[in-house]
């Protein structure tokens, strides 16, 4: 008993000395944690180092680097802190001490340890080697704190958590994983340019809104700061949540904001004006505001390293980041109208546009969104954002727009750009022009009626992220002069109105622009089709509705921009799917409406599909009727396609237009669309989504008719139940007599071709070992196939074996496994044609245009490029199993299709003769494909008829080669 006693007593004083030590490692290293120990909150840690000050030698800004690493759990956040002077800047005005700070705002309840690193060396600040430089101070100091969940007393943001992006359209709030939608102010760009604080040049007083101040709000130095503190108070109650300001326009515009201790001196940091921007960020979080930090201006874009990434560059966004990254609402701005344009024909370039986003997205702990402003005309945009679609850090624009007529096509133009590259852009309308007006007074534009249609209405209704309002130069309280907000009362009050709607009444996240949708050419149409439509008006007009497909009954209400309120009755209540629908008429005829039209059946969820081909035949998967033009398709079974009767004349030079609806898993599909071209004219062709055209096609001049034509038209995104539309016109080109005039091509095409993004044999196949090409010849076993796909139709492609079962194979059947290579081959099955007297159908047992019916592919590399003829090993009973097409990495060009075997019948024969009009069994060496350089390929095998086998495939240089 004494002996246990005494080993109790050892690990008690063990545990004892433990805690000690730990107290006195803590005490020895100054440490303090200040804040709301809450999820969502600050966190302020306070370290003490040796005295230091702004203006040191041993620069305190570059030649030191603080980071701390938080862990919780699973999650580490590695968090860049700053020298703080005394830590008490903001009310001192210091410009030495001994402090160093940490932000941090965690976002999960529990147990936090932190573990310090504090080096120095030469310019460490700006290296992210961890061994970089020599300890320092208060290196290797650590602790712990507990955090607990966020209640209902905090913010919006306090509340909500984090503004996060996720590959959206839209901001999404990390606690409750709701979209934002922002509204708010792009003037004053100086809004930093205030007199109060620290050796900043007296632009701002915001006097007007000293009433705005509230007992308990926060000030500097005795009261400094109610005024700029009150015009965020107004901002907000008018529920704005968004401010765009600059936190550096040296050389451009205001000349009045800059971090440092002085507009000339680039590396060292002004802590106490930092500090009191910092009491002005921390009462916007509290607001619900976000902070749109703009660093940089077209006129100072080389000011820095002279555009590029370099030492000063690195120091402003570290410290930026540092300082102020914890904020729950930031976006990080590259610049305003960044790039050289001819009244600042010098400026960055495309490599420094992606180095800056890439290094703030990598330094900033919290991910927060990086945007770029772009100068305000089409191709000035084009020239700088095409190359930065898909970046992987970069997340959204920052629109300026000289005409605000076209806002609402620019919004929707680089959404879609966007999401076809892969990376979704949250695209928001920032700066308006002409740039002398903007946004006028309430006193000189009491309604707003053209930019509440043409900039608010605009960019949202085509799924943009929401509008911040510039105040150009011309009219009272301007971008650089506003001292009040309440200049422009009636707007924020209409702009609240517009936020209201999409927050109270749409599921905007799965909405999509689709004005294409109604009759209605100026009308905006916003939609998840068969659940919910949002159609704004600009004013009041007779307007239907395309519903082609739904099956629901949906009610109509309305809304009034204008005024805000409850959804109103109009002249009609409810609408029927399935076809064209009036949707009726607004309360009253005065200016704008926006029509709610939503679902009155339950909603079914949406099925989870597999990703996978998906292939839209013209003849059997399209609607169709007589078009505006008064003209119809006809099914042309013979060559699977749709086609317009040109004997008529009536029918030419008109478009015909054939309706589906996609079904399948919404994503980005890469579409081709598959044509027959006809040498007597070169038809047009569009290709529709929700009405409005994706892409326009011209077929290529031919001299022989009924060529399949594949048209590669890019990536797309399709959304479950979107309307999917193609329209043909028949035409002549002149050269081909017929009767008394010449001939016409009638408008033919066979299927839209849907390729999921990623799901493209090359992608897929890219870890596989491919078949090499030696001295320019390639032998292959046809079941040796790295891929095959039905490529969505009824037949596909089957291992034949002595052993291999197949479950709907039949009696009749029969068995050449014993005369093949390797006693095994592949075959298209079911074989429904086996005989001429047996039914043809298009797209099921027969597939004319090659790549359309299922694939069987291979992964080869080629050492030695040029023209190779491709022979193929097939048994064939009859006339009916003796097709295929052969293509080369998802292409299938003409000198490919339509391999046949005439001769050598039931018995394994080898071909590579092209069936012609001219020659239906062709001539041997006529299947060949050009091969240009070196590397790897995917040969594919396309099923031209059912029941077609296929034992081996080579392919050869020598135009003289015979297998055997």
């Amino acid at each position: 008993m004494r002996n246990k006693i005494l080993k109790m007593n050892k690990v008690i004083l063990i545990i004892v000395l433990c805690i000690m030590s730990q107290s006195i490692f803590s005490q020895n290293f100054n440490t303090e944690v200040k804040g709301v120990l809450k999820k969502w909150h600050k966190v302020t840690l306070n370290f003490e180092g040796k005295e230091l000050s702004e203006n040191d030698e041993d620069n305190p800004f570059l030649n030191y680097r603080l980071n701390v690493t938080f862990k919780n759990k699973n999650k580490i956040y590695v968090i860049p802190g700053f020298y703080a002077a005394d830590g008490n800047a903001s009310e001192s005005s210091a410009k030495g001490g001994k402090v160093w700070q940490v932000r941090f705002s965690p976002d999960e309840a529990g147990l936090w340890t932190y573990e310090v690193s504090f080096r120095r060396g030469k310019n460490i600040a700006i290296n992210n080697k961890p061994d970089a430089g020599v300890t320092s101070d208060f290196d290797g100091a650590t602790g712990s704190f507990t955090v607990k969940d966020s209640d209902a007393s905090g913010s919006n943001f306090q509340t909500k958590g984090r503004l996060k992006y996720a590959d959206s359209r839209y901001l999404y709030y990390s606690e409750t994983n709701k979209p934002f939608l922002k509204g708010g102010t792009d003037s004053p760009e100086n809004f930093l340019g205030y007199y109060e604080f620290d050796q900043t040049p007296p632009s701002h007083r915001y006097e007007p809104h000293a009433k705005d101040w509230k007992k308990g709000d926060p000030t500097w130095q005795n009261g400094k700061g109610k005024n700029i503190i009150g015009a965020l108070n107004y901002l907000a109650s008018k529920g704005m949540n968004s401010v765009y300001f600059l936190t550096l326009n040296v050389l451009g515009d205001g000349k009045d904001v800059w971090p440092w201790i002085n507009e000339n001196e680039m590396t060292r940091f002004d802590c106490s004006k930092l500090d009191q921007w910092e009491v002005v960020f921390d009462h916007m979080d509290n607001l619900g505001l976000m902070l749109h930090i703009v660093t940089q201006e077209t006129e100072n874009e080389l000011l820095l390293d002279i555009g590029q990434l370099g030492i000063q560059r690195k120091l402003y966004y570290r410290e930026l980041i540092a300082r102020f990254s914890h904020h729950l609402g930031v976006t990080w701005n590259l610049g305003e109208e960044n790039g050289p344009i001819h009244f600042s024909p010098k400026g960055q370039d495309d490599k420094d546009r992606k180095a800056m986003a890439r290094y703030i997205k990598e330094n900033d702990p919290y991910k927060n969104m990086i945007v770029l402003h772009t100068h305000s005309h089409p191709e000035m945009q084009d020239k700088y954002l095409n190359p930065l679609l898909g970046n992987p850090y970069l997340d959204g624009i920052s629109f300026q727009t000289h005409s605000i007529d076209s806002i609402h096509s620019i919004t929707n133009k680089w959404i879609s750009k966007s999401q076809n590259a892969g990376r979704n852009w949250v695209v928001s309308q920032d700066e308006i022009g002409p740039a002398g007006s903007g946004a006028k007074p309430d006193a000189d534009d009491p309604t707003h009626d053209e930019i509440r249609h043409k900039v608010l209405w605009a960019n949202l209704m085509a799924g943009g992220a929401g509008v911040e309002w510039y105040f150009g130069y011309k009219y009272g309280h301007n971008d650089l002069k506003c001292e009040d907000w309440r200049s422009r009362d009636i707007l924020w009050e209409q702009t609240k109105h517009a936020l209201d709607f999409f927050n109270n009444y749409l599921p905007f996240e799965d909405m999509q622009s689709a004005d294409g949708l109604t009759d209605n050419e100026e009308d905006y149409v916003f939609a998840k089709n068969d659940a919910i439509y949002a159609v704004y008006l600009p004013k009041v007009k007779n307007t239907y509705i395309n519903l082609f497909g739904s099956t629901n009954t949906f009610s109509v209400k309305w809304y009034n921009p204008r005024q805000g309120g409850k959804l109103l009755n109009g002249s009609i209540k409810t609408i029927k799917g399935g076809a064209n629908a009036f949707i009726g008429l607004p309360p009253s005829n005065n200016m704008d409406w926006v029509a709610l039209i939503k679902s009155k059946n339950k909603n079914k969820p949406s099925v989870k599909f597999e990703k996978e081909v998906t292939v839209l035949n013209a003849v059997t998967d399209f609607h169709f009727e007589k078009s505006q033009a008064g003209i119809s398709y006809y099914k042309d079974y013979k060559n699977d396609a749709l086609a317009i009767d040109a004997s008529n004349k009536n029918n030419r030079n008109k478009f015909a237009i054939a309706t589906a609806k996609f079904s399948k898993a919404t994503g980005n599909y890469k579409v081709v669309f598959v044509t027959s071209a006809e040498n007597d004219g070169e038809s047009e062709y569009i290709v529709f989504k929700n009405g409005t055209p994706i892409d326009t096609i011209l077929n290529p001049q031919i001299s022989e008719t009924f060529q399949a034509v594949r048209h590669e038209l890019g990536a797309f995104r399709l959304t479950e139940n979107d309307i999917i539309q193609v329209a043909s016109k028949a035409v002549t080109n002149g050269k081909i007599p017929e009767n008394d005039e010449t001939a016409w091509s009638r408008g033919r095409w066979n299927s839209l071709i849907l390729i999921p993004e990623g799901l493209s044999i090359k992608e897929q196949l890219k870890n596989v070992i491919p078949f090499e090409e030696n001295n320019g010849l390639l032998e292959v076993e046809a079941e040796a196939f790295h891929y095959k796909s039905n490529n969505g139709t009824k037949r596909d492609w089957y291992i034949r074996s002595q052993e291999s079962v197949i479950s709907f194979a039949e009696s009749k059947m029969e068995d050449h496994t014993k005369q093949a290579s390797g006693n095994s081959y592949i075959e298209a099955l079911p074989d429904t044609r086996i005989t001429h007297d047996d039914n043809l159908i298009p797209g099921e047992n027969f597939f004319p245009i090659a790549g359309v019916g299922g694939i069987v592919s291979y992964k080869i590399k080629i050492i030695n490029p040029g023209k190779y003829y491709i022979w193929g090993k097939a048994f064939s009973s009859g006339t009916e199993d003796n097709g295929l097409h052969v293509g080369i990495d998802d292409n299938w060009p003409e000198s490919g299709a339509r391999m046949q075997w005439c001769d050598g019948k039931n018995e394994w024969t080898w071909s590579s003769a092209q069936r012609v009009p001219a020659n239906h069994c062709g001539k041997p060496s006529t299947i060949y494909l050009n091969i240009d350089t070196p590397g790897e390929y995917i040969i594919s095998f396309s099923m031209r008829e059912d029941g077609f086998e296929l034992d081996q495939w080579v392919m050869t240089k020598d135009p003289n080669f015979i297998p055997k």
